[in-house]
């Protein structure tokens, strides 16, 4: 059984390896599929978010990175994959996942979307929030900054990467 865990990472959160774990009990393997998306500029460029991605799944023997655009039920047919794996943080992201799921099922009847709910440790948890943190943290001079904290969102070797990415 082959899943495809889509997504941005930009950066890889500690709620994405978090669903990664647990996914991987669940399937033979797990293909992380990093999404590049010409109508965003990510923050790290597509080959760093793989390079976070290796760093974080090293001791995760049945998950492999690749990159992908275009449709996921069509990246998943390729791979041979026949289900979507998805982290769900609240109502919220299932209003968002659920039609994806349905349009994904229309495109390839097979594909199944499974859904974990995401440890309430990264239930706030977000990319975007971890950005805008490490940026007002690294850049701006206003606010007292302790980069101790990104360590309960990223692995060192990402928190690494933001410290460097920002300063």
């Amino acid at each position: 059984m082959i899943a495809v865990f889509p997504g941005s990472f930009d950066p890889v959160t500690l709620g994405h390896l978090d669903i990664l774990k647990r996914g991987s009990q669940l399937f033979d393997e797990i293909i992380v599929a990093v999404l590049n998306n010409p109508n965003k500029t990510p923050l790290f460029t597509m080959q760093e978010r793989i390079n976070m991605l290796q760093a974080v799944t090293v001791n995760i023997p049945n998950v492999s990175i690749e990159t992908y655009s275009g449709l996921l039920a069509a990246f998943a047919k390729k791979r041979g994959a026949k289900f979507i794996l998805r982290g769900v943080r609240s109502e919220v992201d299932f209003a968002y996942e659920v039609p994806m799921a349905q349009a994904n099922k229309q495109l390839m009847d097979e594909l199944e979307t499974i859904l974990l709910i995401t440890d309430p440790a990264y239930a706030y948890v977000s990319a975007g929030l971890i950005r805008e943190i490490a940026a007002a943290g690294y850049v701006a001079s206003d606010i007292d900054f302790d980069d101790k904290v990104l360590d309960q969102w990223v692995s060192p070797a990402v928190k690494h990467m933001l410290k460097n990415k920002y300063m």
